[in-house]
């Protein structure tokens, strides 16, 4: 067993056992670190350095793009970005430079993305426009599980599922499926992969991959039973169901999100079966009421994860 994987295990066994760090240690003083300025100030400086650095290569592209021929500008961007991968390989060796990985990285994905995308729009113009798109995020989502399988990084494993859901989204768009199922495929099959993922190292992306795939679920399903009586009924079942999910994998984004769509369902019933029968007053009245209950239901959720977590 390595020291990733020890890691692992024991995150996994006071997750299941509900244990604190003063469970390890009982009656040990909390260690603290003293604050230093340099703590927080050298991140932010190098990240607005970064960020100015972007701006002013953005700026100088714009100012001559229109004087470049198209292979100069495909070597630009595609350049741009197999330069910054290198140098996020590079630096992820080290690591005192590992938060430098982490942007090289991100921008090495945003500008191959780019040049790839000019690459085929210039010498692959006969293909329809969503088959571009499916060339571009294949080749990146192959990449990036490439580098992931290499290094296991959170940013690798972001871009992945965002490439691979892009990619999805553009071969599903040339087949003219609907965009409503489309939403619950992709919804469901990214709960599926949160759900594994909690286990593991990558679980701090699991708040922002819960958020969108469950609402991607949540929007899909609203949109196949919209208007059909009685399946929009198990509407309130997809809510209770992600109610449910968030208690078990403890994440509070989720028990919000869940309370929205819940919220945002009662407000559809309201809306098709009450307003003409009851009257609009009655109609707020009700929701109003709902807003309340879930609103009480979802603090004492919170509260019981936030009991449990520690």
């Amino acid at each position: 067993m390595n020291r990733q994987q020890a890691i692992e295990q024991i995150q996994r066994l006071m997750r299941e056992h509900a244990l604190s760090l003063s469970d390890l240690a009982p009656g040990a003083p909390a260690v603290e670190r003293p604050g230093r300025s340099s703590d927080w100030l050298r991140p932010v400086l190098a990240s607005i350095g970064g960020l100015f650095v972007l701006a002013g290569l953005i700026g100088l592209f714009s100012l001559i793009w229109d004087d470049l021929v198209p292979l100069a500008r495909v070597v630009i961007v595609l350049g741009s970005g197999l330069i910054a991968l290198v140098f996020a390989a590079l630096a992820s060796q080290r690591q005192v430079y590992d938060r430098a990985a982490s942007v090289f990285f991100l921008l090495a994905g945003w500008f191959q993305t780019w040049g790839l995308f000019l690459a085929v729009d210039e010498y692959l113009v006969a293909a329809p426009n969503e088959l571009h798109a499916v060339a571009v995020f294949g080749v990146m989502a192959i990449q990036f599980a490439l580098l992931l399988a290499w290094q296991k990084r959170l940013e690798l494993l972001l871009g992945l599922m965002a490439f691979t859901t892009f990619g999805f989204i553009a071969a599903c768009s040339h087949l003219d499926i609907d965009w409503k199922l489309v939403a619950l495929v992709i919804g469901v099959s990214g709960m599926l992969v949160s759900w594994t993922l909690e286990g593991t190292a990558f679980r701090p992306l699991c708040g922002l991959f819960w958020w969108v795939y469950a609402g991607s679920m949540a929007i899909g399903i609203f949109g196949l039973v919209d208007g059909h009586f009685p399946f929009d009924l198990l509407l309130i079942a997809v809510g209770a169901i992600l109610v449910q999910i968030s208690v078990l994998v403890r994440r509070r984004a989720l028990l919000a999100l869940a309370v929205i769509v819940l919220l945002g369902y009662l407000g559809y019933y309201t809306h098709e079966y009450f307003a003409d029968v009851l009257g609009w007053p009655i109609a707020l009245i009700v929701f109003g009421t709902a807003l309340l209950a879930g609103s009480g239901f979802a603090i004492r959720l919170g509260q019981r994860m936030t009991r449990l977590g520690n």
